[in-house]
C-alpha cells in the first residue's frame, strides 16, 4: 500500500483529500504544521508527498528544498499544492524538485490522475530481451534496473521524474526527441501543453551531470528537442 505523507494546513482539503485517497486504497497521514510534516518525511517510511506551498510555519518552498537536499529523500515523488497559479511559481515549485504542480481548486479526479502519472515513473522501465540494464553515456553510468546513476565515479541522487527523463534519454542516445514525446513518454497523457516540464528538467538534469567546461551531456536544438 502506498503511503502518502499530505502536509496541508486548510483542515477542510485535508479531510476531503484523505477521504477520497484512501477509498483508493493509498495510505494517508495528514501533517498541518508544515515542520512536523517535513521531519516526519525525513524520518522515512513515506513513497509520496503531497505538499501545500502556502503553509503558515515552514512554506513548502523550503520543504521541497530540505527534502531535495537529502540522499534520503531525493527520491520520494513530491506533488505540490498552491492557490497560486502563475507559471513563476509553478517554475519555481520545478526548479527545486517538485514533480508536479496542481493548483487550487482542483478536482480529486486530477489529483488521482496526477498521483498515478508521478507514480509510474518511479518504477524501472519494464525489461526488454537483449536490452542493456546498464548504460553508460560519456563517463555517465546509469544502472535502468536499480534506478542509480554515477558521473565520473561518484553517485548522483536525481529525483524520479529527472530519473525518468534521463532514462528516456539514454535509451534513445543520439536521437532528436521532441518535446511532445519527451512529455508524452515520461510524463504521460494530460501533459502535453506543459512545455515548461522538459526546459526546468533538462536543466537539472544538466546541473547535476555536466561540470562547467565538460563537454554536453544533453543537446538541445530550438524548436526541435532534445537528444542526450
Amino acid at each position: 500500500m502506498t503511503k502518502i505523507a499530505l502536509i496541508e494546513d486548510d483542515a477542510d482539503i485535508a479531510f476531503t483529500v484523505r477521504l477520497n485517497l484512501e477509498r483508493e486504497n493509498y495510505r494517508v497521514t495528514v501533517y498541518g504544521d508544515g515542520h512536523e510534516g517535513l521531519v516526519a518525511v525525513q524520518g522515512g517510511g513515506f513513497d509520496f508527498v503531497i505538499l501545500d506551498l502556502n503553509l503558515p510555519d515552514v512554506d513548502g518552498l523550503t520543504i521541497c528544498r530540505e527534502l531535495r537536499r537529502d540522499p534520503v529523500t531525493t527520491s520520494i515523488p513530491i506533488l505540490m499544492l498552491t492557490a497560486r497559479g502563475s507559471e513563476r511559481d509553478r517554475i519555481t515549485g520545478l526548479e527545486l524538485g517538485a514533480d508536479d504542480y496542481l493548483t487550487k481548486p482542483f478536482s480529486i479526479e486530477e489529483l488521482l490522475a496526477r498521483i498515478v502519472a508521478t507514480l509510474r515513473r518511479t518504477r524501472p522501465a519494464v525489461a526488454q530481451e537483449a536490452a542493456p540494464q546498464v548504460l553508460e553515456v560519456g563517463d555517465v553510468v546509469i544502472d535502468l534496473a536499480g534506478q542509480q546513476v554515477t558521473a565520473r565515479g561518484q553517485p548522483v541522487h536525481l529525483t524520479p521524474t529527472e530519473f525518468a527523463l534521463l532514462r528516456e534519454l539514454a535509451v534513445h542516445r543520439g536521437k532528436l526527441l521532441s518535446r511532445s514525446h519527451l512529455l508524452r513518454q515520461v510524463w504521460g497523457q494530460g501533459y502535453e501543453t506543459e512545455t515548461e516540464y522538459v526546459r526546468v528538467y533538462i536543466s537539472r538534469l544538466r546541473a547535476k551531470l555536466e561540470p562547467p567546461g565538460s563537454r554536453p551531456l544533453i543537446i538541445t536544438r530550438q524548436r526541435a528537442g532534445s537528444s542526450g
